[in-house]
């Protein structure tokens, strides 16, 4: 059995038959479009934005995470209501997953350019195992699960508030557990994900912004996983920033700002653990376009 084929299979069984469960797809920048983890978010900035991910993690090792997201919301109704779609593909060892998420929310304004906003979301997850990709030199039957693929429907909801310098958006963005059934019994694919997200914007410095950021996520038998940022806006046109992930990952983030309409980021993370004497580090693009499409829509600049 080669080193790869080693790596992949620690990786399958460290991931998919542990007590962990599946996690969520992981997105470095987060802080630009909280819709990816709080429905609430769909529509706040009274436009319809469409936003592209795509992250390829642990580059180099073999079955590693990949994921490619389509995000599009769009604030309708005098700007009090937002609806949404995100499609998201996220491959990783034998699983191949794909969901399809419909999103809800209302908006209401406060004083002062304040709001907050309320949001749902619907959808499925369709599961898929293919134990073709692991090259075994006997057959293992615990591999043999009866469900080759299955999909799951699940519901979310979040809170999301937010000023022209301050956000902070808390979500369950998929309320319900996924099981499934095996030879050696039923087995938890998914936990529910508690999501806790914050930033704000200190605009004193001339010609550039600070923004720090956190994003808490808690999952039931996991230990707390925390994420912060620092990014700089300099010139009102590039975000730069350095991030560290439950103190065993670093990043670094970029994002050009062509106008108040096209953003293009990327981010670069490396593991400061085991795994990064396997890997190049992760890599993720974005790209971002804001357009006034409905009635009452109107671009402008924003931080979140």
């Amino acid at each position: 059995m080669s080193l790869k084929n080693t790596l992949l299979i620690s990786f399958v069984f460290g991931v998919c038959f542990t007590a962990y469960s599946q996690q969520d797809p992981l997105y470095s920048q987060y802080m630009f479009n909280q819709s990816l983890i709080n429905p609430a978010y769909t529509g706040v900035n009274d436009v319809l934005n469409i936003s592209l991910f795509s992250r390829n993690q642990w580059v180099g090792l073999n079955g590693a995470p990949k994921t490619n997201t389509l995000n599009a919301s769009a604030s309708i109704i005098n700007n009090k209501v937002g609806v949404g779609m995100l499609v998201a593909r996220d491959t990783y060892g034998v699983n191949k997953n794909t969901e399809y998420q419909m999103m809800y929310s209302y908006k209401i304004d406060l004083l002062n350019g304040k709001s907050i906003s309320f949001g749902l979301q619907t959808g499925y997850i369709d599961y898929r195992y293919d134990y073709s990709a692991l090259s075994l030199e006997q057959a293992d039957q615990a591999l043999d699960m009866v469900d080759a693929q299955i999909t799951k429907i699940n519901f979310g909801a979040g809170l999301y508030f937010k000023t022209n310098q301050f956000y902070l958006g808390a979500s369950v963005p998929r309320m319900l557990d996924t099981e499934t059934q095996s030879i050696n019994g039923t087995s938890t694919v998914y936990r529910r994900h508690f999501y806790v997200s914050s930033g704000y914007v200190f605009d004193q410095l001339i010609s550039i912004k600070f923004k720090p950021s956190v994003l808490i996520k808690i999952v039931e038998g996991q230990p707390i996983s925390i994420d912060m940022n620092a990014s700089f806006l300099l010139l009102e046109s590039l975000w730069v920033g350095a991030t560290i992930r439950n103190f065993n990952a670093v990043g670094i983030n970029s994002q050009f700002e062509l106008n108040d309409m096209f953003r293009f980021g990327y981010s670069f993370e490396y593991p400061l653990n085991s795994v990064g004497n396997n890997t190049f580090g992760t890599h993720e693009l974005m790209f971002s376009v804001d357009l006034e499409v409905f009635k009452n829509n109107a671009i402008g600049r924003r931080y979140f």
